[in-house]
């Protein structure tokens, strides 16, 4: 399939996924309230770190792997094996920890103590959730794209409607209950609409193979870090607002959030699919010129983007959320300001992720979140709630500011030889 069409598919199913989760937002926003976004939100980056660990990192891989040996059923066969095994062993353990730990688990991150056993059934959720994202990211690698958007598209369809129907008549109780049902949904569709086609199932026949789970690690660390390391950032600055200025701004910071993901979703999405593969096979010159030619796209869009939701911002945030929710509206300019700059600063951010620069890519992840967190810190006892936002934009702009110095010869300097 031509990057053309994989392009309006992907797209097709980011306005899908968006749009379900717009109305959403709306509902938790009218029912529940501020706090309900808090609480979601800590839930939400709990169960990402169960995904990232319980999939050992191996979402990357598994996309290379199953593309490159999609043709040797031998090959792609240990490949899967190796996968399904390997994760459905970790994810049980994970799995079986967080049934053992609920309760100081639950209290630790949103302080409930009368929903341990929707926090059980959370933790079971793990397991489908592993075995549906690795399954997905084979689909990609096996470049069933129509099928991936089909499971995707169907999937989010029930789930969202689930989550209204669970929202309006449960409240809290029926997020808490949705977070855990939609994972074994996504994976029954899944199963459904793969098993015979593509996948067979001699593909899951052999016992675990250590050469192919070693090739499979070397994508692990970036991936497991990556996701550890913003998980818990953001984990750990909603517990320090909910102290310092109370579970209702958590909420409001969390709605800002969910917001400015939408906006960088939206304006980066288009090139998900080709930064990573054409990153991966230009240098020196000619990766400058792409850098270059992306930026041209990237930073007029971005700013036009961004200054119109500015002027909007009070009605888009009505729109989304209610009138409780205004009070992010000053907020929000920083944000989005950091916004633009995240959006520019990713561009060079794939160009490790391309080139495997591993220590790299794992010092700017820490060095971003401890600059975030402590900037966090500092500007919200000074300023308030609105020194999240100061601290959002000052991370980037020192995060832009590095990757310019650490690629200044690729990009800054006159003359490049090919």
């Amino acid at each position: 399939m031509n990057f053309f069409k994989t392009s309006i598919l992907s797209g097709f199913n980011t306005v899908i996924t968006m749009a379900l989760g717009l109305i959403t937002n709306k509902f938790i926003a009218v029912f529940i309230g501020s706090e309900g976004f808090a609480i979601i939100g800590q839930l939400k980056d709990f169960l990402k770190i169960g995904l990232s660990l319980g999939q050992l990192g191996f979402d990357r891989g598994i996309v290379k792997y199953t593309s490159a040996h999609k043709n040797s059923s031998e090959r792609l066969s240990k490949y899967l094996s190796t996968i399904f095994i390997s994760q459905l062993v970790i994810s049980g353990c994970i799995a079986l920890l967080i049934i053992l730990f609920h309760n100081k688990l639950l209290n630790y991150l949103t302080g409930l103590e009368n929903y341990s056993m929707y926090f059980i059934l959370i933790g079971l959720s793990i397991v489908p959730m592993v075995l549906y994202t690795s399954g997905m990211s084979a689909l990609n690698g096996l470049h069933e794209i129509k099928k991936f958007t089909l499971i995707s598209v169907i999937a989010n369809v029930i789930g969202s409607g689930l989550a209204l129907i669970l929202i309006y008549k449960y409240q809290l109780k029926g997020v808490l209950i949705n977070l855990a049902v939609i994972q074994f949904i996504n994976f029954f569709v899944f199963i459904v609409l793969t098993i015979g086609k593509p996948f067979q199932r001699n593909w899951f026949q052999h016992k675990f193979q250590k050469k192919e789970f070693k090739n499979l690690a070397r994508f692990s660390l970036m991936s497991i870090v990556g996701t550890l390391v913003l998980s818990l950032t953001l984990i750990a600055i909603r517990k320090y607002i909910s102290f310092y200025l109370g579970l209702d701004y958590t909420g409001y910071w969390e709605a800002l959030w969910r917001l400015s993901v939408i906006f960088v979703t939206v304006l980066t999405s288009a090139f998900g699919f080709y930064l990573l593969p054409t990153f991966s096979k230009l240098y020196t010159k000619h990766l400058k010129k792409e850098i270059f030619n992306i930026w041209k796209i990237t930073v007029p869009v971005s700013i036009f983007a961004g200054i119109a939701l500015i002027i909007f911002r009070e009605f888009v945030i009505n729109l989304i959320y209610s009138k409780e929710f205004l009070i992010i509206s000053g907020v929000l300019i920083f944000q989005v300001i950091g916004d633009i700059i995240k959006i520019n600063s990713w561009i060079l951010g794939n160009i490790i992720l391309a080139k495997v620069q591993v220590k790299t890519f794992i010092a700017v992840q820490i060095g971003w979140s401890i600059a975030f967190f402590t900037l966090s810190i500092i500007l919200t006892q000074k300023v308030g709630f609105v020194g999240i936002g100061m601290a959002y934009l000052i991370s980037y702009i020192l995060h832009f500011l590095f990757m310019n110095i650490y690629f200044k010869k690729l990009l800054w300097r006159k003359s490049i030889s090919v």
